[in-house]
Formats: C-alpha cells, structure tokens, sequence
C-alpha cells in the first residue's frame, strides 16, 4: 500500500512538474517575444523616418538641379549654379540622341583633365547601361541607378549613385544625369541624421545586401542583437538603414538567462521523462509482484492444504482405532508429527516474511554459539532427508568464535537451504553442508550448502533471491513452493550483516554459500 502511494504521488508530483514547467515556458517565451517584438516595432519606425528624411533630402535638391520648368539653353545657361550642391559631385546634359552636349557638363573634380577623363569614362562606360532609350521612361521623371560600374582605375569598381531625368520642353527634348557624391552622403548626410553611439539610444548602421558596413560601427554586424533593417527605395537602393539595440549587456544578459533557463527546462523535462520510466518500471515491478503475489497465495494454500489433509486423515484412522496393531499407530502418530512440523515451518515462514514486509523488527540478537545452532537446523530435518532418500554430510570447523545471532531465524535460513536442496536436487541424493572461518583476513565465518540436482540457469541466479519468484524451470514441474524460502534467507543474512549468494552451473548442482562478520 505505501509503495502504491509513494507511485502515485510521484506521478502527481511529475505531472504537476510538468504543467508548471510548461506554463513558465510558455509565460517567458511570450513576454520574451511581445517585448522583442514591441522594441522591434520602435525601431523599425525609427529606421524608416531616418531613410524618408535622408531620401527626402536628396530628392528635394536634386528637383533643384533638373530644374523642370527650364528650356534647353536656359538650363545650360544656369548648369553651374544649380550644380553646386553639397550632394552633387558631377551633372551631364545630354541631346536628343543621348550624347553628351558642348557645353553640357560640370564636375567637381580637382582639375579639369580629370573632370573631362570622368566624363569621357562616364559616355564609354556608364552612360549605355542607363536606361534613357526605355520607351517606358516617363518625361520629367526622375529615376536612379546605384551599382558598381566594372572598369579600370581609378573610377571602375566603386559604387556609384547616378540620378537622370527625360526632359520635354515643347518639341525640344534633353537628357540630365547627375553623378550623387556618396562620400558626402557618408560623411555628412548620414552623420547627420544618425546620432554618434554616444548620444543616441540605439545605434546606426548602412549595410549593403552583403552585411558590409558603410557606416556606423563595425562591431555590431556578427553580434547576436535585436535588430531590424529598412531599405533605401529611392537612392541608394542596395544599401540598409539598420537600427539594433544599443545596451547589449541587457541584451546578453536576457540571452544568459533564456540560456540557464533554457537549461533548466531542459534538466527538469529530462527528470520528468526519467520520473516516467521510473512510474511505468514501477507499475511493471508492482504488476509482476501482484501475479507473484497471487502465485504464492496458491502455492501456500496447497502447501497448506498437503500437510492438513495428511494430519486430518492419519488422526481420523488413530480416532476411529482403524489400526493394525501398536507399530502402525507409532507410524500414523509420527507421520502426523511429520506434517507438523512442516506445516508449522511453512506457518513460520510466511508469518516471518509478513513482518518483514510491515517492517517490524523479528530478530532478537545475541551472543551464541553458531556451530550449535547449525547442528540444531540440521537434526530438525533429518526426518525430511530421509523421506526424500537424501544424505547429508556436515563438516563443521572446530572452536569456531561465538557470533552475535538470533539462533532462531538462523536456524530457519539453515533450514530453508536445505530445504530448498531436498525440494529441487533430490535427485542428487546428497547434500554437503560446511561451516567454517573463511579467512583470517576477511575475519567471517561461511556456512556453504551444496546438492548436485540440475542447477539454476546463470540469468536467473539473482533473482532466485527475490520475494516470490520461482525458476522457470521449477514452475514447469509439479513441485510446489512458496517462493519465499530463499528471500526470507537474504534477508536474514543481512540483518544479521552478511549475505548470501549461489554459484551454479546448470546440470552440477547448486551452491549456497551464507556468510556472516565474526
């Protein structure tokens, strides 16, 4: 009954385990995720205005510099000083046929051979792979191309921000392409709206699609940070405006924590799926104890029957006089001495083994001469030998030590040993028993019981011990048993702060060997 308790309050205890563990993760994963994703939206409406405010800014002046209202002549009348922008680093005015005009360019560059080398570079180069021959290309529209442009140094290879606009006045019709200074646009335009790390509560960076940083800090792109990215439309459309958390220590300590909590949930499922096998090999265990259980009430009851149903009839023929003579009575008398005092063993056995079970203590221990107590468990059996045609040849060391003992139940193992060896290795005919000091070392004295029956198979020499079971092999024949004899001998011997084992080999017998401290 208190093992079924005890099982059941462990799965109670698993399953309540279980649900808090579940509702806990599940609470933290939630506030953990609604907290990363309300962060997330704040700066994801952040990075957005910053690329509106930059963009907005580069559109507005460069409205200034295509100048749309402006006639052809006018425009180139007017090119120098609607091209001197911060964010403008040089301006093509192309004709109708898309080359370059006489007078139809400005540059930024330091001297004027480099200025007409850019722009000579910029009609070989740059000027067939955009789009102005689109037929789809709106008039008086502005759009943009930001890539790197192949090529030869010093201007090939680097990333460049052209803008361009098809304009139409009256039947007239003129290209203008401006060349965006993207090292303005780093150096100033974005320093501007993207606060030093210092001052600001996140920090900013300008990634292209491949993770390089145009600017901000370099540190931020392989650390684990929440963060967010929103692209550039209507410039620099390769490149991203990142905003990601400024505190990493929080962050990391956050991370920390998911990770010790990560692993304590983890441990804890590992100790609920271990308590779960633990239940079912317990529910197995109990389930196999409850058919050995019902195996020995059998068992018992035949073996109780046997011994009453002979007593019951022999006192029924002395009753009744239904005797041939004097001898025959003495013979019936003995017989019903016999059954007696097996049934009263067998009584002894399972009252014994029922305390033992209740944990009620059965022993009574004192200083006693175990050489006698042997001599004592072995006349008691003698009858029993000589009904099953057994000899038994005892060889007891002299002058052994007294030990402390309960002579009773050392004298009920003894005698289930035997027992056992007259029960299953009759076949034998024999039964050695030794008692004597092991060794001067291990300061004990071993009682060894040996028969020649069949053995015991080497899978089942451990479990023989146990309360209830019996060899396969023995359940296969008609001989009956209670299944407790050799667990009740276990038990006795470690009260008593020894221990009992077998060696055997199937088809040379069996041998117990008891042994107990001097």
């Amino acid at each position: 009954m208190r093992r079924l308790l005890l099982v059941n309050a462990l799965i109670f205890a698993v399953l309540a385990a279980a649900v808090t563990l579940v509702y806990y993760g599940y609470s933290y994963a939630s506030s953990l995720a609604s907290r990363d994703r309300e962060q997330g939206q704040a700066m994801h409406e952040i990075a957005e205005e910053k690329v509106l405010n930059i963009e907005a800014l580069i559109l507005r002046e460069d409205a200034d510099v295509f100048a749309k209202e402006l006639s052809l002549e006018a425009y180139l009348d007017k090119l120098p000083e609607l091209a001197r922008k911060a964010h403008i680093r040089s301006v093509f005015v192309l004709d109708e046929h898309r080359k370059v005009l006489l007078d139809g360019s400005w540059s930024r560059a330091a001297t004027v051979k480099e200025g007409v080398a850019f722009r000579d570079w910029f009609e070989k180069t740059v000027l067939p792979e955009l789009p102005l021959a689109d037929p789809s290309f709106p008039a008086n529209t502005r759009d943009h191309v930001h890539r790197v442009w192949a090529g030869p140094a010093p201007w090939g290879g680097k990333h460049y921000l052209f803008s361009f606009m098809r304009k139409v006045q009256g039947d007239r019709t003129y290209y203008v392409v401006i060349e965006e200074d993207l090292v303005h646009l780093l150096d100033s335009v974005f320093r501007q709206y993207f606060p030093d790390v210092e001052k600001a509560k996140y920090v900013y960076q300008v990634t292209d699609a491949n993770g390089k940083v145009w600017y901000g800090p370099e540190f931020l792109r392989d650390t684990d940070v929440l963060s967010v990215s929103v692209p550039f439309s209507e410039t620099v459309d390769q490149w991203f405006a990142r905003v990601s958390e400024k505190d990493l220590t929080v962050r990391e300590q956050l991370q920390r924590k998911r990770m010790i909590e990560s692993l304590v949930i983890g441990g804890a499922i590992t100790v609920i799926l271990v308590g779960f096998v633990f239940i079912l090999l317990a529910i197995r265990r109990e389930r196999r104890a409850n058919e050995l259980k019902s195996e020995f009430i059998s068992n018992v009851s035949h073996e109780l029957k046997t011994p009453l149903s002979i007593i019951t009839m022999f006192g029924e023929m002395l009753a009744n006089g239904r005797t041939k003579g004097p001898e025959q009575s003495t013979e019936y008398a003995e017989i019903i001495w016999r059954e007696s005092v097996r049934l009263g063993r067998l009584i002894d056995n399972v009252l014994d083994f029922a305390k033992i079970e209740r944990g009620k203590g059965v022993y009574d221990f004192a200083e006693a001469d175990i050489a006698d107590v042997v001599e004592r468990a072995v006349d008691l059996v003698q009858r029993r030998l000589a009904t099953a045609s057994m000899t038994i040849d005892v060889d007891i060391e002299p002058e052994l030590p007294h030990v402390k003992l309960d002579a009773n139940a050392f004298t009920l193992a003894v005698m289930n040993l035997i027992d056992n060896a007259i029960k299953y290795a009759s076949d034998g005919k024999k039964v050695e028993l030794r008692l004597a000091r092991a060794t001067k070392a291990e300061e004990r004295i071993e009682l060894t019981v040996r028969d020649f029956g069949p053995g015991i198979d080497p899978e089942e020499q451990q479990q023989i011990f146990e309360r209830f079971y019996r060899a396969r092999a023995v359940r296969l024949k008609p001989i009956r048993g209670s299944g407790i004899g050799l667990a009740l001998v276990r038990h006795i011997a470690r009260a008593h702060g020894g221990d009992v084992e077998v060696a055997s080999v199937p088809g040379q017998g069996s041998t117990f060997r008891l042994w107990l401290p001097i």
